[in-house]
């Protein structure tokens, strides 16, 4: 090969190479730039996420101070308070699509989206059952809490008129007010005990009637009926109370456990 030809190869080569350097400068540049724009994404998904998870927190304060357990004992009140609350559950905006996949701030906040009301489920089951619940409870409280003397004071009664006129008409309306109460699922026996106390008292009331008119002395009492009747409301009424305290609490506890895990 004469000179000529050599300078020739010599020169090709020369731009062969430059042309795969420029190939391989222009490829790590789209490379680096593509890479900025991935953690731009991830940056944005970032911040979406952090700002999402300021607003849990303020949610979450919300909806506990709904839940004043001061107040519990109004179950009807609180429920208005608490389900106001937690409507507005916040929503995570939306991030670009990498950065949403990339991020782990990101996933986690989906995590969160997903499982923020759940801790507050069986709050709102408990809350609904006293909402009939305690009105049930007082109902039966004060339908037991009845005395003889609020329909007949006197000690000594010349026949059993009074008993009829008075005593056994006022029971009657009392166990009616009762029966108009609505009764908390799975408490029909301790209704039907507390109607069962009211119509011992009716009935006793009725032989105590006769026993005056036919002269003779009489004691009017469903002690034993009465005594099962309220043991039967007032345990209904502490379990009740437990089960909403409990609730509240593991709710708490459940809250606390995931904003922990959200921090990490």
């Amino acid at each position: 090969m004469d000179s000529r030809g050599r300078r020739n190869v010599i020169i090709a080569g020369i731009v062969a190479f430059s042309l795969v350097l420029v190939a391989a400068v222009g490829t790590t540049a789209f490379f680096l730039i593509r890479k900025q724009h991935r953690d731009d994404d991830v940056a944005e998904a970032a911040r979406v996420a952090s700002v999402y998870t300021k607003k849990v927190s303020a949610y979450r304060s919300s909806v506990q101070s709904a839940l004043n357990t001061r107040q519990l004992d109004d179950a009807a009140r609180v429920k208005v308070a608490f389900d106001a609350a937690v409507a507005k559950a916040p929503t995570l905006g939306d991030a670009p699509a990498w950065g949403k996949t990339h991020s782990t701030t990101y996933l986690a906040a989906v995590k969160t989206q997903k499982t923020l009301k759940q801790p507050y489920e069986e709050v709102s089951k408990v809350l609904d059952e006293a909402i009939v619940g305690q009105p049930f409870v007082k109902a039966a409280n004060t339908a037991l809490d009845v005395k003889i003397d609020s329909f007949v004071s006197e000690r000594t009664l010349p026949d059993g008129g009074p008993i009829r006129t008075k005593l056994i008409p006022g029971f009657s309306k009392v166990l009616a007010r009762f029966d108009k109460v609505a009764v908390p699922d799975g408490q029909e026996t301790t209704a039907d005990q507390v109607r069962d106390a009211l119509k011992a008292i009716i009935k006793d009331a009725k032989r105590g009637a006769d026993d005056l008119d036919s002269g003779r002395n009489t004691y009017i009492s469903a002690a034993s009926e009465y005594v099962t009747a309220s043991n039967a409301v007032n345990t209904y009424e502490r379990s009740l109370r437990s089960r909403l305290e409990a609730a509240v609490q593991k709710a708490t506890a459940d809250v606390s456990g995931q904003s922990t895990e959200s921090a990490t």
